[in-house]
């Protein structure tokens, strides 16, 4: 009988994770990040590429909607027709409106 319990809240949090926690893709990731980069950093810098670009720990936002994770590797940024590589890690929140992924800086 307890392990029939134990495997009912284990679906119960696997659905409920699923259902409002779900993570973007690595490349929803970083399509998110790429718009809030050069919505932040403007028309003078545009990135590049990501590279080794890696998504951890993902887990529900206890402070908004969306999904906090772990976001590691690095990205290149053009910056006045310099590319330029910068270490990328950091916690990032993810929210979905409209069936895009957004990046908000924590």
């Amino acid at each position: 009988m307890n392990s029939i319990k134990t495997i009912a809240f284990s679906l119960t949090a696997v659905l409920a994770l699923t259902a409002c926690g779900r993570k973007p893709s690595d490349g929803q990731a970083q399509k998110a990040l790429t718009a809030e980069f050069e919505r932040v950093l403007g028309s003078h810098v545009w990135v590049k590429e990501y590279r080794d670009f890696s998504l951890s720990g993902c887990r529900k936002s206890e402070t908004a909607d969306g999904v906090i994770c772990d976001v590691g590797g690095s990205v290149v940024l053009d910056i006045g027709g310099v590319a330029q590589a910068r270490p990328f890690v950091q916690p990032v929140r993810f929210s979905k409106a409209s069936g895009e992924w957004a990046a908000h800086k924590l």
